[in-house]
């Protein structure tokens, strides 16, 4: 009996710790990958190393009776940045590869999304999920980088001890005034002085002055 064939495409992103970086590292993980989900390895696993200044890191592809698997790590920043693509024709559960990952490889971040590609390009399932040490080390980077900030701003005074600018109170240029940007009364601005003056002196009028 015939299976009914599906078109589902799971594609991830992750940020990880523990990247692979060798290649028969690599392909022996492939291999055992593939077996773990129930599939079968037509060719390959083919497995290369590049090390272009830039764009160094490891690829990984095999063809699959259902279709094939991809990955391609980027090594150099840190954590390392993981993209996979399964792409299959037999039915797969998202969960149980992305599990995979983020334990295989140690991830502070991975994020998917779970394609049905049979009639046209439908979303089924979309998750990120963030190491939560990962997260509180971004939050606290965050505040690092506002606190900085802050305290860039409060190295200029406005209006300092009288003046009608901006002081600069540190760096070789400390003590000079900046001064305000003037800008010329528009014609709208006068005839709203005109305007509420001529306000002023009707009520002055009304109270007998």
């Amino acid at each position: 009996m015939n299976k009914v064939l599906v078109h589902k495409h799971l594609i991830i992103r992750a940020e990880a710790k523990n990247p692979p970086m060798d290649v028969a590292v690599l392909r022996k993980w492939f291999q055992k990958f593939i077996n773990e989900i129930g599939m079968k390895v037509m060719m390959g696993p083919y497995i290369k190393y590049s090390h272009m200044v830039g764009n160094r890191g490891i690829t990984g592809a095999a063809i699959i009776e259902t279709s094939h698997i991809v990955m391609h790590v980027w090594d150099e920043p840190d954590p390392a940045l993981l993209q996979f693509d399964v792409y299959s024709c037999g039915e797969f559960d998202p969960e149980t590869i992305c599990n995979k990952i983020k334990k295989d490889f140690n991830t502070t971040k991975i994020e998917y999304k779970f394609l049905d590609r049979e009639h046209d390009l439908q979303e089924i399932h979309t998750l990120t999920y963030t190491d939560p040490i990962a997260k509180n080390y971004e939050s606290r980077e965050i505040e690092k980088k506002n606190n900085i900030l802050m305290k860039s701003r409060k190295e200029v005074e406005i209006n300092g001890n009288g003046t009608s600018g901006y002081v600069i109170k540190e760096g070789i240029h400390k003590g000079t005034v900046l001064g305000h940007i003037k800008r010329e009364k528009s014609n709208i601005d006068n005839n709203n002085n005109i305007k509420n003056s001529s306000n002023k002196n009707e009520d002055y009028d009304e109270l007998g002055y």
